[in-house]
């Protein structure tokens, strides 16, 4: 009995070092992309959704982007310390998969962070490496939510089919032979936006809202996994 309470007691701070660590990268992450597009929205107005959000740690670009690249290398620094929870939670094969996939993403906003723009031949190769594995882990999800219901609820569902569609639209854009998108420097009255631009911020919101969505699920399934050792141990099993 005293071994199955402290195996679930590890399992309950396992949870909590997950949804904390989700919690505080997404907040982090999001306080230093909020702060640096409100820099340039206060000189470019609206015009702020036709720069990518690449250009907000470009040191020659703009004075925040220090802020910018420290909170890309806190928050991917978050996700692989909630990733390597996850997979010690062992929850099955799907949440394995979702956490090397994840620990990979969140190396890759690490580099990113580390590596901005200025950088231009590792930034393509760091951030064609963190598109793509945003689009597994996505699928990955998606797959879960189909097959199994273990790790991925409805909200994250929902949120990792629109990540998925957003990822893959910039995939099919990205150049392959230079890891590059199109320049989004012309614009005409007829397209004056560039949506390769507007599709990048789309997914850094989804991104962020399936961080809390996925971090809120985990916490259920500790509220859960407690209720059921406290139930256990009121029957003396």
């Amino acid at each position: 009995m005293d071994d199955n309470i402290q195996r679930q007691s590890m399992q309950y701070d396992l949870h909590r070092l997950v949804v904390l660590s989700i919690f505080i990268g997404a907040l982090i992450a999001a306080a230093g992309v909020f702060s640096s597009v409100w820099f340039e929205y206060q000189h470019s107005g609206l015009k702020v959704l036709n720069t990518r959000p690449d250009q907000l740690g470009d040191y020659t670009y703009t004075p925040l982007a220090f802020v910018y690249n420290i909170s890309l290398m806190v928050a991917g620094l978050c996700i692989m310390l909630s990733m390597l929870g996850l997979y010690l939670l062992k929850l099955g094969n799907f949440s394995h998969y979702l956490s090397v996939t994840g620990a990979w993403v969140g190396l890759a906003v690490i580099l990113m962070g580390m590596f901005p723009i200025n950088y231009i031949e590792l930034h393509r190769f760091v951030s064609t490496c963190y598109l793509i594995g945003t689009v597994v882990m996505f699928f990955l999800c998606i797959s879960d939510k189909f097959n199994h219901h273990s790790i991925c609820s409805w909200p994250v569902f929902f949120f990792s089919i629109l990540g998925f569609i957003a990822a893959s639209v910039l995939i099919f854009q990205l150049n392959w032979r230079i890891l590059d998108f199109p320049p989004c420097e012309n614009h005409s009255y007829k397209q004056p936006y560039c949506w390769v631009a507007i599709t990048m911020w789309l997914l850094t919101n989804i991104i962020m809202l399936w961080c809390l969505s996925f971090a809120w699920n985990i916490r259920n399934i500790a509220i859960k996994s407690y209720l059921a050792l406290s139930q256990s141990y009121l029957a003396g099993d």
